[in-house]
């Protein structure tokens, strides 16, 4: 019984094993060949100037624009919560002048 098995087991690894060495390398090819082509083009695309770069102005105003209203709906809900609690506001205050200020540009 023992033999039989390890006569399955060598059989199955003499099989196995050749199999998987032409089918493993044909696969490590086609994704080398893939990653090769890859970073020709990335190569290619940093050449030509592409590949993402900066944003247009209008892009980095309406960006701003975006933060500082969301800073200001942050500051709104902490200027409540301290007046609210009776502590001092005139600093948030401030502060939520200057977003509106920069918000109404």
């Amino acid at each position: 019984m023992k033999l039989n098995k390890a006569l399955k087991i060598a059989l199955g690894v003499l099989i196995a094993l050749p199999m998987s060495l032409i089918v493993g390398n044909e696969m490590l090819a086609k994704n080398l060949s893939g990653s090769f082509e890859y970073e020709l083009s990335s190569d290619n695309l940093l050449a030509c100037g592409g590949g993402g770069g900066g944003s247009s102005p209008a892009a980095k105003r309406d960006k701003k624009a975006k933060q500082a209203k969301g800073k200001l709906n942050f500051k709104k809900r902490q200027l409540s919560k301290k007046a609210a609690a009776g502590e001092d506001t005139s600093k948030l205050e401030a502060e939520i002048s200057e977003l509106e200020a920069l918000l109404a540009k």
